[in-house]
């Protein structure tokens, strides 16, 4: 707190100060002036016209019951990603690397070899990005694949990165990861999905049941 000294001054003499000349007043009448513009200019800046409001709050276009489908050179299905809604955001008024789609519960079927099991990829929310790579799963990622014994290889994780092209995944959340009899816990993780090569990061901790 700012305590101000402010000397007594004989009521005799009150007439003949003049008010114009105590510093105090001016000082905070100087003080809002300046505030007031800061505030006025920061909200002129910030400010967006109708139509950049418009193109933050609604979607450039909006799909439903989307399926899509890649495939290698040799006509195999390489992968498949479903979802019931899909909404693209334009972030600027022209088209940049900056937009960006929603997607509501995709599903992913990766598959790199016809004649090996392929992954399953599940969430409730995904983004992808404007350059069209990188999927980010987010709530309940779920990545499960089943051997040629019907052997289960699970793992579980909050938000996931997943390149489908590379078939390649990382996170660096917490994952547990679960197959036959084991469970595995750790903190991030990197999956190279064709080469069936997954690599735990950190904090691993592991328990198998006979």
């Amino acid at each position: 707190m700012i305590k101000l000294r402010v000397p007594a001054v004989n009521s005799a003499n009150l007439e003949r100060i003049n008010p114009l000349l105590l510093p105090l007043p001016w000082i905070v009448v100087g003080v809002l002036v300046v505030a007031f513009a800061t505030m006025k200019y920061s909200s002129t800046e910030d400010t967006d016209t109708p139509e950049q409001a418009a193109i933050k709050i609604f979607p450039q276009t909006y799909l439903t019951e989307v399926e899509i489908r890649q495939y290698d050179e040799n006509g195999a299905l390489h992968y498949q990603m479903n979802s019931p809604l899909i909404r693209s955001f334009q972030v600027k008024e022209t088209a940049s690397t900056e937009d960006y789609s929603l997607f509501q519960t995709p599903v992913f079927l990766l598959s790199n070899d016809p004649k090996k099991p392929s992954w399953h990829v599940t969430a409730q929310e995904g983004r992808l990005d404007g350059n069209d790579e990188w999927f980010t799963l987010k709530q309940d990622v779920v990545a499960r694949q089943t051997s040629e014994k019907q052997v289960e290889t699970t793992f579980n994780t909050e938000e996931l990165r997943l390149n489908a092209r590379d078939q390649f995944a990382e996170t660096g959340k917490a994952v547990t990861m679960r197959a036959a009899k084991s469970e595995i816990t750790a903190i991030g993780m990197r999956a190279e999905m064709k080469r069936e090569h997954i690599e735990l990061l950190s904090h691993v901790k592991g328990t198998y049941e006979p």
